[in-house]
């Protein structure tokens, strides 16, 4: 079933009285951008308040290598996908495809090595539980973005059913920032999928996954409403504006250390 049996029950009493938005992916009117330059949903919610980042990246052209942090959520990432992903005939193929998973990390996959096999096991329980019911999930799945004016095309961590699920994880340090700017990315997801199918979207799901000494998943029931939507869609139109024109937006006061321009900006 992938989401655990808990998270269905849960989303049937949100949406037990239905759900209204006027803001549709469909609707042309109302997600229609105001610059010709389409952002990335990540570049549209990233952490930097400013979206500096945008401009350092875009217009600057200034690079930087890829922080721990970062590292470490792509591996958590592919640790819990992995199984999703790919298709497992044995259990005895298990072993191997987690090996070779954290293999590509080198030292970072071997020093949470227990954490990472424990996330990977409860990823393999949900991906059996999928199978056993006929649940569809699409990994990673390309879907237009431009209908909403994002980029090309954009990609959630996983669509089940027609439920946009975004993977979170946080470091031991303890990192949380990025909790609340994966609720806008599972918005402009919903979108997306509006205006791809013509289908409402009114749930998104954001599963936190924390490793720490172990592994612990939080799933967290997105209500994908009017204010979300048109959040994402202004932060969409100012990285937008940011890009197009060149200004540079400055230095944010407030500005997370987890961010990969954080040295760029403070020196």
């Amino acid at each position: 079933m992938v989401l655990p049996r808990w998270v269905w029950d849960y989303i049937r009493v949100v949406m037990e009285n239905g759900s209204y938005a006027e803001v549709r992916g469909w609707l042309r009117d109302a997600v229609a951008p105001r610059h010709s330059i389409r952002p990335s949903v990540s570049e549209a919610t990233s952490p930097c308040p400013t979206k500096r980042d945008a401009y350092l990246r875009r217009v600057a052209k200034v690079s930087i290598s890829s922080s721990d942090s970062l590292t470490f959520g792509r591996l958590v990432h592919e640790v819990f996908l992995a199984p999703l992903r790919l298709s497992f005939t044995s259990l005895s193929e298990l072993d191997s495809l987690f090996n070779k998973v954290i293999g590509d990390y080198g030292e970072l996959g071997a020093r949470y090595k227990g954490a990472l096999y424990e996330v990977f096991m409860k990823s393999v329980g949900l991906a059996l539980q999928a199978r056993e019911e006929g649940v569809p999930i699409s990994v990673e799945p390309l879907i237009p973005g431009a209908l909403i004016g994002f980029s090309d095309f954009i990609r959630p961590d996983l669509i089940v059913g027609f439920i946009p699920v975004e993977v979170v994880s946080s470091p031991p340090s303890g990192d949380d920032s990025s909790m609340g700017r994966k609720d806008l990315a599972v918005a402009a997801y919903a979108l997306a999928v509006e205006a791809w199918v013509g289908h409402p979207i009114d749930i998104g799901i954001v599963l936190h996954i924390t490793v720490n000494g172990g592994a612990k998943f939080v799933w967290r029931v997105i209500k994908v409403d009017d204010a979300l939507r048109r959040t994402v869609l202004d932060l969409r139109d100012t990285v937008a504006r940011i890009i197009e024109h060149g200004d540079d937006p400055g230095v944010a006061g407030n500005c997370p250390r987890s961010c990969p321009f954080y040295g760029v900006c403070h020196g």
